[in-house]
């Protein structure tokens, strides 16, 4: 499937619709910007008179009826929603008619004749049963061959209304509706010229259950962009655009197969099913199985399904088990859905699609279900019950309306019951932004009532009986209600992604009373609610962020996981793993839970965070599934988990060996020095400036304390803002304002009301010392580098000093292929914050300092030698002189001793000072020589760090020559 054509087909779609739904409200007297329209129109006999006009009294009705709700919701959402309308329903219709389910209603009737068969068959006396004054108007509309729009608009209406699947879908259309079907919808180029024309989608995408995800996720992405670009607390609304994101399928099946599968196999070990579980990963449960005596009690949900995908993956698997059990296979689809597969969401469009989708996959293996009759469970929110029955938004009111009728609908009833419902019930007024994490307060003898009653109503009305208006009204809380309060054999889940920075007031307060351990993001909340929702032995499935591996603010969670639950395996996947978004920002990891303790054998681990993309990802997994091959170290297994308490923060590290666990029982950086954050400004253009743009003498910008600053007037000085991958010494670029001590900018910021800016006086002691520094955002790999005295730092530039401990060999060990290993751990996102240096174990002092200093030396030269440093002389083919001569033939001769253990005599020509020629030769020799002493002095240190840590089975002291940061401007290129 080609979703780069699939995105432009969405998109362009999209843009077709929104802007013909304009184009009507334009038409019919609403102003796009405010939502006004400047006349309203005025009923009379027989009719009304609009914008000099007379118009029906249908008309009339269905005008008002739009009004209403541009004025209660907004001309945005009104016409966002005529247009997904018309998009979500031709795209239905289309796919079934691809599939062979129904007759070919948009298709045009001919190359020539390009009228849709759905008005050429009415033409001819077929047409979808309607209501008799719609049908009265069609027949009018028909005896005038060019009013087709029209036509066209009254017959789909009525289709929708008349298919079942459609109607039951995604419901009827509202009575406005169709005032907002495009003018050009049938013109060449609009919609269904799309549609019918279209290359974009092939026949076999149109048989792909993923087609409809993929089209949601691309139709809503330009929303999801606009949620993106806000800054600060999602509204309720653009919780669903800005969470959603479609699964790749090979990893849904990873989910599934090792929750539903896993549970099945378990109880059924010689079942043939099991050859076709291509993602099965052998972690057998043993004693700690979940029985299951019945398919049908093998309950799965996915609470956060979006358009259904991962639903669709457990359709598949349950079908073909349960056709292995001698099920019919109309008895297998009617279990699948009525008894196993469970989904909710918060958007009712992807609600929609989901149950759509599910019930493609039902026809597909029997089409009798085009009936309708049997549909899937899959639930969205129910409004606030004072909405639903048509009072104001009053608490009391609703309260009073609950206590006299949730009585009728229990049959009964005590008042210990009818209160636990009331209080559920009054929650959902919040189920809009709180989703599927609510928890509901209720005996597991009001559930089983609950659950009775309900069940009852569902049949009447499959049996076409009519249900009272009040229990009809209830219903939707009651499935909401069952569906949060079910204990599941398996869940599979992609849940939202969203930081509580984003959450608004209720969310957040929610989430902190009642989910304190996953509070900093929605998907760890939904990690939490869903091993609640488990049976006992039951398994989760989601793919998530692996942040939670890893960051501090995740170690309560991490901590509660490793000690109740058993990871039985894990996909380590790392960045680019959704090939839609670009960069390494969002880094994911997929993984299987079970609810019981965990086991002594441990658990399965794949690091595929290396994979190129998507597809590189899953072949890598699919080789290495029961074992490493060709010494990739892809697969980890019998990873117990109480190896993770080893490890500062308990950190899944599960790739760490015992020995490099043992280095944290080392005193840490954060016991021999102190490791601090610099100033944040609050405004860099106007405090922050390159060296060479100010003017400032030399000896003014080099202060050694705070006391002597601005005793001259002079008020910018060296200040470290992170910078490029570079060891030992660099990234000296940066001049900061810290005119009247700083106070200027401390009160551009209090007026201002910068709330992210620090100026931190605890930190003061530390400007303008001797220290080292990193660059808190990273490509991979840390590098240190020493502060010369005279020098402030920012928020990007954290730095370390020290009293009682050499701070050279701090940058040395942190500079070394331990820490990056360490690292690695500690971690392993694209920052290196202050917590994760604090934890770097540090040995007693076994190091060669003058290898270090050297190091520094040398670094130090190399930045000096270009007009980019304040302490730049002159340039380098002009400082060659006969020193630098003898120098490069001494280094020949050590090196040649060094390496052959003879001694050598070079007997030196005239040095050339004239000759440009020789200049350059030398400079070449001379960089060269240093370039190599560099990369042996790193090597040398690679090695003492590696026998003090005992990591000599683990790493070699190999050091890339892409590593060495000098001469990274192209001076000369060394091999």
């Amino acid at each position: 499937m080609d979703t780069n054509r699939l995105k432009r087909f969405a998109t362009e779609a999209r843009n077709i619709l929104m802007q013909g739904v304009k184009n009507r409200l334009q038409a019919i007297g609403f102003d796009l910007k405010t939502g006004k329209p400047p006349e309203m129109p005025q009923k009379m006999e027989g009719g009304a008179v609009f914008m000099g006009d007379t118009v029906t009294t249908d008309f009339y009705s269905r005008w008002m009826s739009l009004y209403n709700n541009i004025c209660a919701r907004g001309i945005k959402q009104v016409a966002e929603e005529a247009a997904y309308t018309w998009f979500n329903r031709f795209m239905a219709i289309r796919i079934m008619q691809k599939q062979g389910f129904i007759s070919p209603v948009l298709a045009y009737e001919s190359e020539e004749v390009r009228v849709p068969v759905i008005v050429s068959e009415a033409r001819q006396g077929r047409m979808p049963q309607m209501v008799a004054d719609v049908h009265d108007k069609l027949m009018e509309l028909l005896d005038d061959d060019s009013k087709t729009n029209e036509q066209f608009a009254l017959l789909i209406v009525a289709y929708c209304h008349e298919n079942p699947i459609i109607n039951k879908c995604f419901g009827a259309i509202a009575d406005y509706t169709e005032l907002l079907l495009p003018q050009n919808i049938l013109a060449e180029g609009g919609f269904v010229s799309m549609l019918n024309d279209s290359e974009f989608i092939t026949d076999n995408d149109f048989r792909s259950a993923e087609l409809i995800g993929w089209l949601y996720q691309f139709y809503i992405s330009d929303r999801k962009d606009e949620a993106f670009a806000k800054k600060g607390k999602y509204d309720a609304d653009e919780i669903a655009p800005a969470t959603q994101i479609f699964t790749p399928n090979w990893i849904v099946k990873y989910m599934v197969e090792n929750t539903v599968g896993r549970i099945y196999i378990d109880n059924n070990p010689y079942c043939e099913a099991k050859d076709e579980m291509k993602y099965l990963v052998d972690t057998p449960s043993g004693d700690e199985a979940l029985k299951v005596d019945d398919l049908a009690e093998l309950t799965v949900a996915d609470l956060a399904c979006g358009s259904g995908h991962i639903l669709n993956e457990c359709f598949d698997l349950l079908y073909s088990l349960y056709v292995e059990e001698g099920y019919s296979r109309s008895q297998a689809i009617s279990n699948i859905l009525r008894k196993n597969i469970l989904g909710i969401d918060l958007d009712t469009r992807a609600k929609q699609l989901a149950t759509f989708a599910l019930l493609m996959k039902a026809c597909q293996k029997d089409n009798s279900f085009l009936d309708g009759k049997v549909m899937p469970r899959i639930y969205d929110m129910p409004r606030p019950i004072a909405e639903a029955i048509g009072v104001d938004d009053d608490t009391c009111n609703a309260e009073e309306y609950l206590k006299e009728t949730l009585p009728h609908y229990l049959l009964g009833g005590n008042a210990d019951m009818v209160q636990e419902l009331t209080d559920a019930i009054l929650l959902m007024d919040h189920a809009n932004t709180l989703g599927s994490i609510m928890k509901f307060d209720i005996s597991e003898q009001t559930r089983n009532v609950v659950m009775v009653r309900t069940q009852e109503y569902e049949e009447q009305l499959a049996n076409g009986e009519i249900v009272p208006s009040s229990i009809m009204l209830l219903m939707p809380y009651m499935r909401i209600i069952l569906a949060l309060t079910q204990k599941y054999a398996a869940l599979c889940m992609n849940p939202p992604y969203m930081g509580s920075g984003r959450f608004d007031e209720v969310l957040s307060k929610y989430v902190k009373d009642n989910y304190e351990e996953g509070k900093s993001d929605l998907f760890s909340v939904f990690m939490q609610m869903g091993m609640e929702r488990l049976a006992p032995n039951g398994k989760m499935a989601q793919i998530n962020m692996q942040s939670w591996m890893f960051l501090s603010s995740f170690e309560k969670l991490r901590k509660q996981f490793l000690t109740h639950y058993n990871i039985d395996n894990m996909l380590h996947l790392g960045p680019r793993t959704f090939d839609e978004l670009s960069g390494e920002v969002v880094q994911n990891t997929a993984f299987v839970l079970c609810k019981h303790v965990p086991v002594e054998q441990g658990g399965v681990y794949y690091r595929l965070v290396e994979g190129k993309n998507c597809a590189d990802k899953e072949q890598l997994f699919l080789s290495q599934i029961h074992g490493n091959e060709e010494g990739n170290r892809i697969y980890y297994n019998n990873v117990e988990q109480k190896n993770f308490e080893k490890i500062p923060g308990s950190l899944i590290g599960y790739w760490a060996s015992e020995k490099l666990c043992r280095t944290f029982q080392y005193a840490t950086v954060n016991d021999k020095a102190s490791v601090v954050i610099g100033i944040k400004t609050g405004d860099n253009n106007k405090f922050l400036r390159l060296w060479f743009e100010v003017e400032q003498r030399k000896e003014g910008i080099l202060k050694t304390d705070l006391e002597s600053i601005n005793d001259n007037g002079e008020n910018w000085f060296p200040n470290l803002k992170g910078g490029e991958y570079r060891k030992w010494y660099g990234n000296l670029e940066y001049v900061i304002d810290w005119e009247r001590h700083g106070k200027n900018m401390l009160e551009h910021i209090n007026s201002n009301g910068i709330s992210d800016a620090r100026i931190r006086p605890s930190n003061f002691a530390f400007y303008l010392n001797n220290g080292i520094t990193w660059s808190r955002i990273g490509s991979g790999k840390i590098s240190l580098r020493y502060i010369p005295k005279g020098c402030f730092f920012d928020c990007n530039s954290p730095s370390i000093f020290s009293a009682n401990y050499s701070i050279e060999s701090i940058m040395a060990i942190l500079n070394s292929k331990v820490s990056i290993s360490l690292l690695e751990i500690l971690a392993p996102t694209l920052t290196f914050q202050i917590a994760d240096i604090k934890k770097i174990p540090l040995p007693e002092e076994k190091v060669n300092k003058p290898i270090i200093q050297q190091n520094i030396a040398i670094s130090k030269s190399d930045w000096d030698a270009h007009e980019t440093s304040w302490d730049f002389q002159r340039n380098e083919l002009l400082s060659i002189d006969e020193d630098t001569y003898m120098e490069n033939i001494n280094y020949e001769v050590e090196k040649h001793f060094e390496e052959t253990g003879e001694h050598i005599c070079i007997d030196p020509a005239a040095p050339q000072l004239d000759s440009l020629a020789w200049r350059i030769e030398q400079y070449k020799q001379k960089w060269e020589h240093k370039f190599k002493q560099l990369h042996e002095n790193e090597e040398e240190l690679n090695r003492q760090f590696i026998d003090i840590y005992g990591l000599q089975d683990e790493l070699t002291p190999d050091v890339p020559l892409n590593e060495i940061t000098i001469l990274q401007q192209g001076e000369i290129s060394i091999e």
